[in-house]
């Protein structure tokens, strides 16, 4: 299981989650990133919105059924709480791109019915639900879902900023291990949160992300 802890975490398990900056790119653009200390702030913001908005769904994947019979209810949920054209078409495509790959690595009928089961949804088949259900389905855990989810969310956050030139790799190194007891902290906060009271409580982030494309 260790090896695939390590596989799953890894940042060249083609998900496509490189290709998106979460609105750390428009953030910068905006002049909102000028400093370290400015990402350390921004970093330490979009953890704490990421884990109220999107752990509660993760976590309510490892409720009840293999396949939670509450799926639809959950992508629906989800896709009403999204409000940036671009971050939806990002789940959109790291969700489809994660399901294809889930199925082929933990091939298995419960993976494969999960497969046709979110592809016949009248919404996407959303990346943060497709990561809590594909994950159990693969044996892993709870715990163990949630700090792959935020690990690989604040490494995609912090390759951003080293691409943008914001930081080198040796501060972004510094960053990252700094920011992951931040992100365990957060993860715990929202334990006990279902899925129907997540919020996105960073107004200010959810404008960047939706002047991404401009």
């Amino acid at each position: 299981m260790l090896f695939d802890l390590l596989t799953l975490a890894d940042s060249n398990f083609p998900t496509g989650g490189y290709a998106f900056s979460y609105g750390l790119e428009a953030t910068k653009q905006m002049g909102l990133l000028r400093s370290s200390d400015d990402l350390d702030a921004y970093l330490q913001t979009v953890i704490h919105a990421t884990a109220n908005s999107e752990i509660p769904f993760v976590n309510a994947c490892f409720k009840g059924d293999l396949i939670p019979a509450n799926l639809t209810d959950m992508l629906l949920a989800y896709d009403a709480m999204l409000t940036a054209p671009a971050i939806v078409r990002g789940s959109e495509v790291q969700g489809r791109n994660l399901l294809r790959l889930m199925r082929d690595l933990y091939f298995s009928d419960a993976m494969t019915r999960l497969h046709k089961i979110l592809l016949s949804q009248p919404v996407p088949a959303h990346y943060t639900i497709v990561f809590g259900a594909t994950f159990r389905i693969a044996g892993l855990k709870r715990g163990q879902t949630c700090r792959i989810f935020m690990y690989q969310f604040l490494r995609d956050q912090i390759s951003a900023a080293v691409r943008l030139g914001q930081i080198g790799p040796l501060e972004a190194a510094r960053l990252q291990k700094h920011h992951h007891k931040t992100a365990i902290n957060a993860v715990t906060s929202v334990a006990q949160v279902d899925y129907t009271c997540a919020t996105r409580c960073a107004p200010q982030w959810d404008i960047a992300q939706g002047m991404h494309e401009y």
